[in-house]
């Protein structure tokens, strides 16, 4: 739900699990309510997201969320049903849950599985609120900040896990608020349902990541906005723009019997 000035708050599930080896305090899951987000790990360098246009806007608030809690951590688990992406190469890749922090909160890769276990101890249901975005057109400070502190990935127990600086995952948030707000105009959106983005760029380094990524591939998937599905009738039958179907004539020739009536 978005506050009057920018600010947006968000529903999420707060799991304490208070690591002695470092400042993390609690992990933040969003559940459902990210039930559209699909995270693909990299492939040829290029990890990939597929989101509608509310789940972006709520991605982007809770990467600033987690730009400005020194002590949190925030898990996007793979929704329900989520299918492999296939590959040029004939391979299929699966869809893998993503954890975001602060690389000051001390959190360290491999201490995931344990953080993990701690998380299934206890939860409340919590909320949040994310810092309004800022402008998201900042090339050249985004590439020079990178450049110096660039963001890391890393895979550890099937969970992509992105550390980065403050400042760096605020400008990723805003980022994904940015592209998020173009997805109701975009005429490729309007026409199939499902539109290319852009690739988050500038924020990750190549030599920076166990499996090495240089950009996030950002799809949108958004049904609500595809003009041929809203143009569409309730009750299942075509739209003003669709043909249809033919109606099948009977055919001539002997009918077989149903053997239950023989």
């Amino acid at each position: 739900m978005e506050v009057g000035d920018g600010r947006m708050r968000l529903r999420v599930t707060s799991h304490p699990v208070a690591d002695p080896e470092s400042g993390l305090g609690r992990i933040l899951s969003t559940g459902h309510m990210l039930r559209d987000t699909v995270v693909h790990p990299p492939d040829l360098r290029v990890a990939y997201l597929k989101a509608n246009r509310a789940d972006l806007l709520r991605l982007g608030a809770l990467f600033r969320v987690a730009a400005t809690s020194p002590h949190s951590a925030i898990h996007v688990p793979v929704p329900p049903g989520a299918r492999p992406m296939a590959t040029s190469a004939g391979r299929d890749i699966r869809p893998l849950p993503l954890l975001v922090a602060r690389e000051d909160t001390g959190l360290r890769t491999r201490d995931w599985p344990k953080l993990r276990h701690r998380m299934r101890r206890t939860s409340t249901p919590s909320r949040v609120t994310a810092p309004a975005p800022r402008p998201a057109d900042r090339d050249d400070d985004v590439l020079r900040r990178a450049d110096r502190h660039p963001a890391r990935l890393a895979e550890c127990a099937a969970t992509m896990v992105i550390t980065a600086r403050a400042e760096v995952l605020f400008m990723m948030g805003d980022w994904l608020t940015a592209v998020g707000d173009r997805v109701a105009g975009d005429r490729h959106i309007h026409r199939t349902g499902e539109s290319f983005l852009g690739d988050m760029v500038g924020f990750f380094h190549p030599d920076g990541a166990d499996r090495p990524m240089h950009a996030f591939c950002v799809v949108a998937v958004d049904p609500f906005f595809h003009r041929a599905r809203r143009l569409r009738p309730p009750g299942g039958g075509p739209s003003s723009g669709e043909r249809s179907p033919t109606p099948r004539r009977p055919t001539r020739g002997r009918t077989t019997a149903n053997p239950a009536h023989r």
